[in-house]
C-alpha cells in the first residue's frame, strides 16, 4: 500500500519531494562509495561555483529560481565541511561572495564523472517511462508562473462558497 499514490494529485508535491529525496540519497551514497564525502543536497551550489566562482547567495537564488534561504542552508553546510569559503566583495562591503576551497574544487573534480553518469542514467530512466516527464514538469512550472496554486485554490474555494 502506498498512500501517497492512492491519494492522487492531492499528494503531488509530497510525491515529488519523496522522489527527490530518494534520488538525492542514492546520489550521496554513490559519492561516498567512490570516496567523496559529499551530500547531494549541496550539488546546486557546488555545480554553480565550479563554473562561476564568486557568486552571492542572491545571484545563485536568482539563477536557480529557488530561495536565498535554501542556498544559505546549502552553502553553510559546505562551509562547515571545508568545501567553500565566504569573502566580502571588495567593491560592495555588504555583499558576500562564495568560493570553492581547494578541497571543494578537488571534490568537484572527483564528482564530475559521477554527475555525468547520474545525468546519463537519469536520462535513460526517464526515456524508459515512455513519458516526457521533463516537458510535463516544465509545463507545470510555466502554468504556475502564469497563475499560482494559491490563486487557483483560493478562486476554487471562493466559487464553492458562492
Amino acid at each position: 500500500m502506498d498512500l501517497l499514490r492512492d491519494f492522487g494529485t492531492m499528494t503531488f508535491a509530497s510525491r515529488l519531494k519523496r522522489l527527490g529525496d530518494r534520488l538525492k540519497a542514492e546520489a550521496t551514497k554513490l559519492y561516498n562509495d567512490h570516496g567523496v564525502e559529499f551530500n547531494d543536497s549541496w550539488f546546486l551550489v557546488a555545480f554553480l561555483l565550479s563554473r562561476n566562482e564568486g557568486l552571492s547567495v542572491t545571484d545563485m537564488a536568482e539563477m536557480l529560481g529557488i530561495s536565498r534561504a535554501a542556498i544559505s542552508q546549502m552553502y553553510k553546510a559546505m562551509e562547515r565541511n571545508g568545501l567553500l569559503v565566504v569573502h566580502t566583495d571588495d567593491r560592495d562591503r555588504r555583499r558576500r561572495l562564495l568560493y570553492l576551497t581547494e578541497e571543494g574544487r578537488a571534490a568537484v573534480t572527483a564528482l564530475e564523472p559521477i554527475w555525468n553518469a547520474v545525468g546519463e542514467c537519469t536520462e535513460t530512466l526517464v526515456k524508459e517511462t515512455g513519458q516526457d516527464i521533463l516537458k510535463a514538469l516544465s509545463d507545470i512550472e510555466d502554468e504556475l508562473a502564469e497563475r499560482s496554486l494559491f490563486e487557483r485554490v483560493s478562486d476554487h474555494l471562493e466559487k464553492q462558497a458562492e
